[in-house]
């Protein structure tokens, strides 16, 4: 049965709801197995690859067995035609080949996805916001709103080496003018259709509590020089200005993405999240990433929440085994399976496939365990893989019936 299911959602295309593909300068340069490395999670523990044997042995044999790993060589394999296993006394060869493949084509890196079997990608750049790398027809960008949180005076600076005054234009003026900008180019993007999302991934900064939302304590904040302004400070501003983002993703009718586990371990479990999912019901929140390793808390709040909508992405590359049972988890408590979405969240194409590999056997063994269970009948479990596979990101993000 397994094996049935495994190659109905390998015949379909995929959605992608979150990924950071980066764009052509990176690919411009020789590509090698290390430098692909380096931006993949199999580097989550840098291993200093420095070239040599002993660095590439001391890799393969302690990380061979995890996630991460398994899932990156099989993209390697899948994407550059390579049959066997990586190992020290191959490494150089495929290296070779990955090299080979990139300098023959420059669009190879993009054109790659869709090969592969990716028809969309949401594509958070948070180097550059809003962007789709000029690839419109892969790419759909989501629009990360963290940089604006540190905006409370123009020297302040916001990760990535942002200062948020710089970049959007902003020369100056009261609180009120300052979100007025925000809100203006939030809602230009969407217009011209270059915005399918809002993005926050503050949890790697800060935790995920995000009240109070006050804004008298903002308006005294604001203007106030980075030398003189409190952590506490800073924190009060930025709840003020993501306040101010999930109203304009409630006027916009966009879900909003925001980054649940595994980040700053003590404050990104989902449940601390949950205050704003309750003021916000008109807002549809996508509670990235199943709040790994918090998944329990995760299905717990879409119990109760039906804005509070759940997503794998990264999951399956993280750890398969808790992909398994998130999804199984979600199915059981989701308000609608229609709602369950995943992304690859990698840089590198062949990361990118590895990842989908991944979701295409997680989603597999859940559908075909419960069919051999009966909690499924085939021609239910038929509909669900389309659902996983591409149905529901179309609906969620470009608002089509997920069909077409």
């Amino acid at each position: 049965m397994f094996k049935g299911m495994l190659k109905l959602v390998q015949s379909m295309p995929v959605f992608s709801d979150h990924d950071h593909h980066l764009p052509d300068a990176f690919f411009a340069e020789p590509v090698t197995l290390e430098r692909l490395i380096s931006r993949s999670y199999v580097n989550w523990k840098p291993w200093n690859l420095d070239g040599t044997r002993e660095q590439r042995r001391k890799l393969v044999e302690n990380f061979q067995h995890s996630s991460y790993f398994t899932w990156f060589e099989k993209g390697v394999q899948a994407v550059h035609h390579v049959t066997q296993p990586i190992t020290p006394d191959n490494w150089d060869a495929i290296s070779k080949k990955i090299t080979a493949a990139y300098a023959r084509n420059p669009d190879f890196h993009w054109k790659t996805l869709q090969r592969h079997g990716y028809e969309k990608m949401i594509l958070d750049t948070y180097w550059e916001p809003g962007s789709n790398n000029g690839y419109p027809e892969l790419f759909v960008p989501t629009f990360r709103i963290d940089n604006f949180m540190y905006g409370y005076h123009g020297r302040a600076d916001a990760p990535e080496n942002y200062r948020p005054w710089e970049h959007y234009g902003f020369k100056g003026g009261t609180l009120d003018d300052y979100v007025d900008l925000m809100r203006q180019t939030i809602i230009r993007r969407h217009q011209r259709g270059q915005l399918a999302a809002l993005k926050c991934a503050e949890a790697y900064h800060r935790p995920l509590d995000f009240f109070p939302d006050d804004r008298q304590t903002a308006r005294r904040i604001f203007g106030k020089a980075p030398s003189r302004t409190t952590p506490a400070q800073k924190i009060l501003f930025a709840n003020y200005i993501f306040h101010r983002c999930c109203e304009v993703a409630a006027e916009l009718d966009i879900p909003f993405q925001i980054h649940t586990g595994l980040a700053q371990l003590a404050g990104s479990n989902p449940l601390r999240f949950e205050p704003v999912i309750a003021g916000y019901p008109q807002v549809r929140f996508i509670l990235f990433h199943a709040g790994y390793p918090w998944i329990a808390e995760t299905a717990g709040l879409l119990h109760n929440y039906p804005n509070a909508l759940p997503n794998l992405t990264w999951v399956p590359i993280i750890s398969t085994s808790a992909a398994v049972r998130a999804l199984h988890e979600f199915l059981d408590v989701a308000a609608s399976a229609q709602s369950i979405t995943w992304g690859s969240d990698c840089w590198t194409p062949e990361e990118s496939v590895g990842a989908m590999h991944a979701w295409q056997f997680v989603a597999a063994k859940v559908l075909a365990e419960r069919i051999h269970d009966r909690r499924l009948t085939l021609k239910a479990a038929e509909k669900l893989a389309r659902e996983l596979m591409h149905a529901n990101g179309r609906r969620t993000y470009l608002k089509t019936d997920g069909h077409e």
